[in-house]
């Protein structure tokens, strides 16, 4: 018998490839094939998935340098981790629009006529504006990846690692706070029907604890290091996000202007 991916010679009774490390697959396809072979590893609790996910709580350390010292089998791959998130949270807000968010529309349009006398302003619907955003979720989650790699290589640059290191820590940190962000969703928002602002804030709160609960397992320190790195982290990200949006909105500016005045 040979392997069918590297056509290694191998023994009949060979359930892996000793060249190639392939599993030998000799049966056709059947529901319970695709189970075992495509969903069944999925919902697995000895899985890459659940084993990073749970990991993150349990031991960050590990899972957060596994990747970056080889060991790519035994978590799941980060990138390919934070795309299967924002997959899943695209499939997600169809399902669970943010609709305290889209009933800020009336409000939004109300306060921009009032403090605009001349002319009434037509009704914003920002349905329409959460529908565009959700489309590109992904995009907009992997966008910010780098902004909190900054963030974290220029406070712990010491520490040696470098910025495409920083770059798989916080794929890691960032899903992990996406999956809790649809948990705590559906429980507080959609069960609780929590007011999307104060959810915001909660969420927030949560956001900066578990980063910092990971780089103070990741990097062992103490308690007043571990908060004089979190007043560093908070001042440092809103500096950086608040020129990045400076930066775009003069790019967009001046590109809306040169489009008048054609």
């Amino acid at each position: 018998m040979n392997c069918k991916t590297c056509e290694f010679d191998l023994a009949q009774s060979a359930k892996f490839c000793s060249n190639c490390g392939s599993k030998i697959v000799n049966d056709r396809l059947s529901l319970k094939g695709t189970w075992e072979e495509f969903i069944g590893p999925f919902f697995s609790w000895d899985n890459n998935f659940w084993r990073t996910f749970l990991g993150m709580f349990t031991n960050p350390k590990a899972v957060l340098e596994a990747y970056i010292s080889g060991a790519r089998k035994k978590y799941f791959q980060p990138f390919s981790y934070i795309v299967l998130y924002a997959t899943l949270a695209v499939f997600f807000y169809k399902f669970f629009p943010m609709q305290s968010v889209i009933d800020y529309s009336e409000g939004i349009t109300d306060g921009m006529n009032a403090s605009n006398s001349t002319q009434n302003v037509p009704q914003l619907d920002m349905s329409k504006f959460m529908d565009s955003m959700m489309n590109y979720y992904n995009f907009i989650v992997l966008s910010l990846l780098p902004l909190y790699a900054l963030t974290s290589y220029l406070i712990f640059s010491k520490r040696g690692h470098n910025f495409f290191e920083h770059l798989v820590f916080n794929s890691y940190i960032q899903t992990n706070l996406g999956y809790i962000s649809l948990i705590l969703q559906v429980i507080m928002v959609t069960l609780l029907e929590m007011d999307f602002i104060n959810y915001a804030y909660f969420y927030f709160v949560i956001f900066i604890v578990f980063t910092l609960y990971t780089l103070k397992k990741l990097y062992l320190l103490n308690f007043k290091q571990t908060l004089f790195s979190g007043i560093k982290y908070l001042v440092l990200f809103v500096l950086l996000y608040f020129g990045i949006i400076v930066v775009l909105s003069v790019i967009f500016g001046i590109i809306y202007a040169l489009t008048v005045l054609k």
